[in-house]
């Protein structure tokens, strides 16, 4: 192997394994002889810790790029990658020139999540929030969006280059803390970033698990959305994975139930109930909210050696829907018209009481009222019609 064929993984300064292209593309991984007896599985289910080489099946090509999925995690996509493209034809790089594993090795430090990447050609970036003109920055993005030519793209990419979702968005440290800032994607209204810290407060009301939630002023909009980041904990890097990458799935089609996802908890986490509620609770909240867009990459588990897999704080939690008008994730195999039975029956069958799963869905039909006059009262999109009341009058049947 050349060395642009091969990187070396590391996760706190201890050598996980090497990543190396095949002739036809994929991306084969092999653990470390250290990490085999000292470290733990990093994917479950596609990679065991066991001392051979595994290769990627053929769908990978098109889902991950020929990566396993815990590794396409750490690539930016939708904005992230969009600036990264941007970035790389400033420096003369055609954006379809770079294989995968080549563009791991631009993340190199800085991706979400734990691993990291060497040799790298980026930077673990550390952007800190003292003196950000917000307002000016949400400029810079959109003209990013628009195609047009910026003079920030350089710190776009820096403070973003590595973040995943559709919405741009920065990363940066405040008072020790580091925080993911969202701005408006294209065809977003102004309120979107006030919308969602305002379903992040609902959320946290209906008993779901969330990192801190702020709303950034804005000179020019309602505001800017802000959330502590999850897989940064004082300065200390937490492993992260989300369910897509474990199922191996392509989180842009509705490929999953929720079903799936209850028996991903239940073994991962041995069953831990606590975990099992708060999915409970999110898929909940999603139908409740008309929250379409809870694909597998919008759930994902946190590893510590403290507490094993646990799964991770929600996130991504706002009105959104999807071209097809249903659920990206099902709720007893249904998409829409989903009625409060779905719900229960997806509850109890994972194992939750059903006075538990009656108690909660009565308790987010009523905390979401509120939420659902808000939506009204704003507007979802010019000319489209908020289907919120419906859907909590179906749950309420």
């Amino acid at each position: 192997m050349t060395e642009n064929r091969t990187l070396e993984i590391y996760y706190h300064e201890k050598k996980v394994g090497t990543l190396a292209e095949t002739r036809d593309k994929r991306v084969a991984f092999q653990y470390s002889d250290d990490w085999i007896k000292t470290g733990f599985s990093i994917s479950p289910f596609s990679l065991p810790l066991k001392n051979e080489v595994f290769v990627p099946p053929e769908s990978s090509r098109t889902r991950f790029g020929g990566l396993f999925g815990i590794f396409a995690d750490s690539l930016p996509d939708s904005w992230g990658q969009l600036l990264l493209d941007r970035y790389l034809e400033n420096c003369g790089l055609q954006r379809g020139s770079l294989s995968a594993l080549e563009r791991l090795a631009y993340v190199g430090r800085s991706g979400m999540g734990a691993l990291e990447y060497f040799p790298s050609k980026g930077s673990d970036f550390g952007i800190e929030a003292s003196g950000l003109d917000f307002d000016v920055i949400a400029g810079e993005c959109e003209k990013i969006l628009l195609s047009k030519t910026s003079d920030k793209l350089d710190l776009l990419f820096q403070m973003g280059g590595s973040s995943g979702g559709t919405r741009p968005k920065i990363l940066l440290s405040e008072d020790c803390r580091d925080w993911i800032v969202k701005f408006p994607a294209k065809n977003d209204p102004d309120i979107s970033g006030k919308r969602e810290y305002d379903y992040s407060l609902c959320a946290k009301e209906c008993g779901i698990i969330m990192t801190d939630t702020e709303l950034v002023k804005s000179e020019v909009c309602e505001g800017y959305f802000k959330t502590a980041r999850f897989d940064r904990i004082n300065g200390t890097k937490i492993f992260s994975v989300t369910f897509a990458a474990l199922l191996e799935a392509d989180f842009r089609a509705p490929t999953c139930d929720y079903e799936m996802l209850f028996k991903l908890v239940n073994v991962l986490t041995k069953d831990n109930r606590a975990d099992k509620e708060q999915l409970f609770r999110i898929m909940c909240f999603n139908v409740a909210a008309h929250n379409n867009d809870d694909h597998t990459k919008n759930f994902s588990f946190i590893y510590t050696d403290g507490k094993g897999w646990r799964l991770a704080p929600a996130y991504d939690l706002t009105y959104s829907d999807t071209f097809w008008g249903e659920h990206t994730t099902s709720v007893n195999g249904k998409g829409k018209d989903i009625t409060r039975e779905d719900l229960l029956k997806a509850g109890t069958g994972a194992g939750l009481p059903e006075s538990f799963c009656r108690e909660c869905v009565e308790e987010i039909y009523e905390k979401t009222k509120a939420l659902g006059k808000y939506l009204k009262q704003t507007g979802v999109k010019k000319g489209k019609k908020m289907p919120f009341k419906e859907r909590i009058e179906d749950m309420a049947d």
